[in-house]
């Protein structure tokens, strides 16, 4: 039976750890500088969090400075992020009516003919779709299936399953929808028997982390075997040990 694990102790913490638990020397010396490693890779991503909020607030606040200075007649600390977000709402607004939608395609055709700004508006395109379809899309959860031939595997999310014979097979089937790497709003509709779908033991957010990363973020449940226990597919006495 597969176990779901602690997540404290299966992703970004749990492989950094391992790093002062299994050391390359031994002594108070080596543990010492082995925890500080652990300790400044663990301080990296959060100081750049802080570093890059920082920045952001800062950024808007003194694009905005001008206006709560006219506003208010004094600079007012935060204004310029409360303007910001008074902004992304009237921009929100803007592009969900009509009128909106298409001044805003427009904007981006405008765009796309830049030969400078269109690349970073692309890269940043994709990286606000690959949000979107974390939130909006209804996959159920991440499966393997042999595609685009036997031998090979492919990363998949299963969007729908028939449980009795449909048109496409007299069996049960599942809808997988295969994305592409590094963009996963594009990608493959691929129809298996259900009997042919593995179920990996990670959620659909975790999936979708692999897909973008191209294989880095790799769950590490996924990579150490002994977290899924025992094969039911191997005979008794040939499981991994």
């Amino acid at each position: 039976m597969t176990t779901t694990p602690d997540p404290s102790e299966t992703g970004f913490f749990r492989r950094v750890a391992d790093i002062a638990r299994h050391p390359r020397q031994r002594g108070v010396w080596a543990w010492i500088r082995w925890r500080l490693a652990v300790g400044f890779l663990v301080a990296f991503p959060l100081v750049v969090t802080l570093f890059f909020g920082r920045f952001i607030f800062e950024l808007l606040d003194r694009w905005f400075r001008p206006i709560s200075r006219h506003l208010f007649g004094i600079q007012i600390l935060g204004a310029g992020l409360l303007l910001s977000l008074v902004a992304l709402l009237l921009l929100g607004i803007l592009a969900t009516n009509v009128f909106g939608g298409r001044l805003l395609a427009l904007f981006e055709r405008s765009i796309a003919r830049l030969p400078l700004l269109s690349p970073i508006y692309q890269g940043a395109r994709q990286i606000t779709e690959a949000i979107q379809i974390r939130e909006t899309t209804e996959f159920r959860k991440v499966v393997l299936i042999r595609f685009p031939h036997p031998g090979v595997q492919s990363l998949g999310f299963v969007t729908r399953e028939f449980n009795r014979p449909t048109a496409f097979e007299p069996e049960p089937v599942a809808m997988v929808f295969v994305p592409t790497t590094p963009n996963p709003t594009s990608g493959f509709l691929v129809i298996v028997p259900q009997r042919d779908v593995e179920t990996l033991d990670i959620d659909v957010e975790e999936g979708i982390k692999l897909v973008i990363s191209g294989g880095l973020l790799t769950p590490a449940v996924l990579i150490d075997r002994s977290l899924h226990g025992p094969d039911p597919k191997l005979p008794p006495g040939d499981h991994a040990t």
